[in-house]
């Protein structure tokens, strides 16, 4: 009970409560949707030792709506845009749970990206959040940032993806543009060092 608290007394600090976006609980994660953008504003969690521990989990692609949002997106949504189904909460922070596995793969939990930052320095950045939670409870914060347009199903495809991580007892702020040379980078050189400027990108306040 006491780390719930904690995490969601990190969270409000973190300004991650969306007025326009319907907030949905998942078994690990929350989710604040955006029917607007047919997409999420943000998506939250606590990453723990426990959820890393198991050993790697053989991954089955089973995207799917939303059942808790009415006009969830769908995977077909994506289909021949050019973007992959980037998720938020990832499968490798969902595998050591079958709810998890599951979840993980609704499209509340996706936002558009090219695959050259899917695959690349978001994947980079989502293996030293576990690197981190080896060893200590993390939370992380994720989402993304402005438009460079609609896919034609309507989702919005954001121009930056960024991460908050509560790390080491403080916030890291990271954005990285969705473009295709946003890949071949460490994690740390897209870390926004001054807080007040990322906060400015992503609306929250840490």
């Amino acid at each position: 009970m006491k780390k719930r608290i904690t995490l969601l007394l990190l969270l409000l600090s973190a300004g991650c409560i969306a007025a326009i976006a319907q907030k949905v609980q998942h078994h690990s994660f929350v989710t604040y949707y955006n029917a607007s953008l047919k997409e999420p504003d943000s998506v939250s969690w606590q990453l723990s030792p426990a959820m890393v521990g198991c050993g790697k989990v053989t991954r089955k692609d089973k995207f799917a709506r939303d059942p808790q949002i009415s006009g969830s997106a769908l995977p077909k949504d994506y289909k021949n845009s050019g973007y992959d189904k980037g998720h938020m909460f990832p499968f490798a922070d969902a595998q050591c749970d079958a709810t998890d596995q599951a979840e993980c793969f609704y499209m509340s939990n996706m936002l558009p990206q090219l695959h050259a930052l899917n695959a690349g320095d978001w994947k980079t950045l989502e293996e030293q959040e576990r690197t981190w939670a080896a060893s200590q409870t993390v939370i992380v914060i994720a989402g993304g940032h402005g438009t460079l347009g609609r896919l034609p199903s309507g989702v919005n495809i954001p121009e930056s993806c960024w991460k908050a991580i509560y790390v080491d007892h403080h916030w890291r702020g990271f954005v990285m543009p969705n473009l295709a040379s946003s890949k071949g980078h460490s994690f740390d050189a897209w870390e926004v060092k001054d807080i007040k400027r990322f906060d400015a990108v992503t609306g929250l306040n840490l």
